[in-house]
């Protein structure tokens, strides 16, 4: 059921299970439209709906929201460090790792970053915990 509505998600091009376990639950692969993004709030909107309209009987908590693959250009400015989404345009502030911190020094603005997204209020932010130069 959360697989088919996380499908519907507008932007979403794929939601499949990926794992399971019995503290964290489901784990899914999702994947978005380029061009459209689709961030920590909107999942929680949707499971918020859902939880509605089973009138409680539903719930499913989000434990975390990761990228493993998102392309986009890095831009350090004094100590803070941005990133900007190719497709979409959206805008994250970045906590940067070495890898990130090397390619970038090296001349490499346009980079595939994984890593954590927050959800805390505010700019989105991505812990970066993989960053590398895209195959294109």
């Amino acid at each position: 059921m959360l697989e088919a509505r996380l499908g519907k998600l507008e932007g979403m091009q794929s939601s499949k299970v990926r794992g399971y376990d019995r503290a964290s639950k489901n784990y899914f692969n999702l994947q978005f439209l380029e061009q459209r993004p689709i961030g920590p709030a909107a999942i929680r909107q949707m499971l918020a709906d859902l939880k509605k309209e089973s009138k409680g009987e539903e719930d499913f908590p989000l434990a975390g929201f990761e990228f493993t693959a998102i392309t986009g250009t890095v831009v350090k400015a004094g100590d803070t460090w941005t990133f900007t989404a190719r497709g979409s345009g959206e805008k994250y502030d970045v906590v940067p790792n070495a890898a990130l911190q090397k390619l970038v020094a090296e001349g490499h603005p346009t980079l595939t970053i994984a890593g954590k997204v927050s959800d805390e209020p505010g700019p989105l932010r991505i812990e970066i915990s993989d960053a590398k130069v895209p195959a294109n």
